[in-house]
């Protein structure tokens, strides 16, 4: 039986149970996870704001997988990306792209890259956003200002 190669990517700053979900989600589905770790610049560049160090979000991202049930047995890269893209329109063997509804146009953007470099393209798997408790999309930058836990609970 063929492993299933799955990728996501993110900036993971300042992690919490949407980031938490999306990567347990690939530990799920895939037998191999890459995932895309923005550079400090394309972080700067696609968040328009400060943003933890890239080796400070990857150390929290590595305790947070190493750390986890879910990911036992599993094999997994970090790649620096610069781009939407990453990894996956230089590596052909991935099979699976995981996003949330948000950032499902970039799945498409990929798809339709690889298609154009030859590839075939990924299928996508979506997840809904982790709400708040009052509905609301849970993000780093409330956190980082201190008006939500990484639950989305008020504080």
């Amino acid at each position: 039986m063929k492993s299933i190669v799955a990728v996501v990517g993110g900036t993971f700053d300042e992690l919490h149970a949407g980031h938490m979900k999306l990567i347990q989600t690939a530990f799920t589905i895939g037998d191999r996870i890459l995932i895309g770790l923005s550079t400090d610049e394309f972080a700067m560049r696609s968040k328009r704001r400060r943003v933890n160090p890239y080796e400070v979000r990857k150390r929290r991202l590595v305790s947070l997988i190493d750390n986890s049930s879910w990911s036992r047995g599993k094999k997994y890269e970090i790649f620096p990306i610069n781009d939407v893209y990453g990894p996956t329109i230089e590596i052909e063997d991935i099979d699976i792209i995981i996003v949330s509804v948000e950032t499902f146009g970039g799945a498409i953007k990929i798809n339709e890259e690889r298609v154009r470099r030859g590839f075939r393209p990924l299928a996508i798997h979506v997840i809904n956003m982790v709400e708040t408790e009052r509905g609301e999309k849970i993000s780093s930058s409330e956190i980082l200002r201190k008006l939500k836990d990484v639950w989305g609970r008020d504080i």
